[in-house]
């Protein structure tokens, strides 16, 4: 038996707040009409950046909603009308203070199929080195955290590292970044 794919009939904007829209969808499946609901964001991006050292600069940050302080890597929003590369360097140096000297496509996940359609771009970042101070929004207050690859693994299977595209990032920049260490 094949599944049963949902028809949207109708759908509005429930309501919209900053960078999030909420969407309710009337849905007929089987014969069957209920509401959904769906969340509009824009892409992000998320860098894993490593030094010529071979070590990871990471991010460590508050985050609101597990109402605690995380060790991430560097992501954030991508601005309307900006590329993804640029905005993962640009987010790298405003959450870390650190510059790359290249960057790696490492293609991109979709965050949460059930609620979203944004993608996550994920790269690897090359050749990092300070150039300043975290600078981000008057909302962030981040520090950079530099850990050396089997410290960043431990960090993933402990759960020091709990942020899913944080983690998907890592597991896909690890090979790259630790078999040019060699």
């Amino acid at each position: 038996m094949g599944i049963i794919i949902p028809r949207r009939r109708a759908s509005a904007m429930a309501g919209s707040f900053g960078p999030l829209a909420v969407h309710r969808h009337d849905v007929v499946a089987a014969d069957v009409s209920y509401p959904c609901f769906t969340l509009e964001l824009a892409d992000w991006i998320s860098v894993a950046a490593i030094t010529d050292a071979g070590e990871f600069v990471l991010v460590r940050q508050y985050r609101h909603g597990v109402d605690a302080v995380t060790i991430e890597t560097a992501g954030g929003i991508i601005d309307p009308g900006e590329e993804p590369a640029r905005a993962a360097l640009r987010e790298l140096q405003e959450e870390t203070g650190y510059a790359a000297a290249s960057l790696e496509p490492l293609g991109w996940v979709h965050p949460n199929t059930a609620l979203q359609a944004n993608r996550c771009h994920l790269y690897l970042a090359r050749g990092a080195r300070l150039v300043g101070e975290p600078d981000g929004d008057e909302h962030e207050s981040t520090e950079a955290v530099v850990m050396t690859a089997s410290e960043v693994t431990a960090a993933m299977q402990d759960g020091r590292i709990s942020h899913s595209l944080s983690v998907v990032t890592l597991l896909r920049a690890l090979p790259l970044a630790t078999a040019a260490a060699r």
